[in-house]
């Protein structure tokens, strides 16, 4: 995507290099995070059931077990990359958890604690928990 193109569909004044900036700062935003892991987590448990419903019906010989368990190890990998960016020694960081939570985050954090805790990755399952935890305070 050239993000260039894209903020001269709005016709600025400003200066592209300061849009440019501004995005990346955005992009660094503990709230993206949150909403990154929540989305992919969220949106994965919706289209594999219907996705890997769908293979099974459409052909016998494929092997819909070892697809659906890398596609479940491929979307927790990269909902725990997003999650792991954010910072709980940064007051910013933890002040954005307790004030952007949600049923449905709460619900990605468990769901991704589980996933954690059954193939024993523990380190893990320990910045979850501290993050589940905030979510408690709020």
């Amino acid at each position: 995507m050239d993000l260039n193109k894209l903020f001269k569909l709005f016709d600025s004044n400003e200066p592209e290099d300061k849009s440019v900036i501004v995005n990346e700062q955005l992009l660094e935003h503990p709230y993206i995070y949150m909403g990154l892991f929540k989305k992919l987590i969220i949106n994965y448990e919706m289209f594999s059931q219907q996705l890997f419903q769908f293979m099974r019906s459409a052909d016998n010989d494929l092997d819909v077990d070892q697809m659906e368990k890398a596609g479940v190890h491929m979307v927790y990998w990269r909902a725990y990359n997003h999650i792991e960016k954010i910072d709980l020694t940064q007051d910013f960081h933890v002040d954005t958890i307790r004030a952007y939570t949600d049923d449905k985050f709460i619900d990605a954090l468990n769901k991704c604690l589980q996933y954690y805790e059954d193939i024993e990755e523990y380190e893990k399952c320990a910045f979850l928990k501290k993050i589940l935890d905030i979510t408690n305070l709020s």
